[in-house]
């Protein structure tokens, strides 16, 4: 560790000349996390734009499957109308998975760089690793219900047959 520490500050040694003075900008990183927080704001209106439009095609294509003409015409502009809308759907959809993959990459670095990364990080671990153990726990409990009612249904049947018997009327 010792060579190695020596051959990189041999190498690596620059010696500083300079004597000018530095002024520190402390402002610098709060203006960087400004930014990156009205980036994150302006996805999040493209966000919405592009959730609104895509619903607007879906019910588009809604409203003009179910209509009622049976015109030949008619139908051959529905194929080509229906073509054109399920491109308009998959193109808004393409660019919402591109705003989503870009507003988490802004959301990490702003997490980064007010220092809150990996908390935030642990607290999402944490968070799946505790909806994995209720729906492991869940389905643990359906399982044993059902196979406590599957041993259980002799004895159901058992009391159901003598119920039957002494409510018989001779």
């Amino acid at each position: 560790m010792l060579r190695a520490n020596f051959f990189y500050k041999f190498f690596k040694y620059k010696k500083n000349t300079s004597n000018e003075i530095v002024k520190y900008n402390s402002n610098e990183r709060f203006d960087l996390q400004d930014k990156i927080y009205v980036e994150i704001l302006d996805i999040d209106k493209k966000i919405s734009q592009n959730s609104k439009a895509i619903f607007q095609s879906q019910i588009v294509k809604f409203k003009y499957n179910f209509s009622r003409s049976n015109n030949f015409l008619h139908q051959i502009g529905k194929n080509i109308y229906i073509k054109k809308i399920d491109e308009s759907i998959e193109w808004h959809q393409k660019q919402l998975k591109e705003l989503y993959i870009r507003r988490k990459e802004l959301q990490i670095n702003l997490e980064k760089y007010k220092g809150v990364y990996w908390l935030n990080q642990i607290k999402r671990f944490l968070a799946i690793v505790l909806i994995g153990f209720f729906i492991f726990i869940g389905v643990l409990i359906f399982l044993s219900g059902f196979m406590i009612i599957i041993y259980l249904l002799p004895l159901i049947l058992l009391v159901l047959v003598f119920n039957l018997i002494a409510n018989k009327k001779y």
